[in-house]
């Protein structure tokens, strides 16, 4: 009976720990949310490593679009009728004319307001290319309440 209490004071006391532990590592800033990288990792990376990272959004950007134009066989006329509807006016959105170094320098800035740091970086690029590509005001401004929404309660992960 005596091992009984001991084991489970014993486990009481580990997921203590456990739940502080976590609790600082969010508060000094973990690199990411929802095992995405955030806007933690990003403050830590050289320009270098920033542009290659906005790359490699890009290049899965087109890999998806390859692969999703392959895979969907999609008749001619519905294509064309599409097309005229503007369905394919959010892939032009994911890019942007200023190119990784303008993009770049938007989510530094949009990484400035701490209030953005547990946003993941891929969001952070998606709601950047929205600004540059002169979207909507109302709709950036709902986008980035949506972003703030979805991942305030958000708890950070160590890498």
């Amino acid at each position: 009976m005596k091992i009984r209490i001991i084991q489970t004071y014993s486990l009481l006391l580990i997921l203590l720990c456990y739940t502080f532990a976590t609790a600082q590592m969010a508060e000094k800033g973990s690199t990411s949310t929802d095992q995405l990288f955030n806007g933690h990792m990003w403050q830590l990376l050289t320009d270098s490593q920033k542009t290659t990272h906005i790359t490699g959004i890009q290049e899965g950007i087109k890999l998806c679009l390859s692969q999703i134009k392959r895979d969907l066989l999609i008749p001619p006329e519905l294509m064309k009728s599409m097309q005229e509807s503007g369905v394919f006016e959010r892939r032009r959105l994911l890019f942007s004319m200023q190119g990784v170094s303008g993009i770049s320098n938007r989510i530094d800035v949009f990484y400035r307001n701490a209030d953005h740091l547990s946003i993941p970086i891929v969001e952070a690029y998606r709601h950047v290319t929205l600004i540059l590509n002169f979207s909507d005001p109302q709709e950036v401004a709902d986008d980035l309440a949506r972003l703030k929404l979805r991942y305030k309660n958000k708890r950070a992960i160590m890498h």
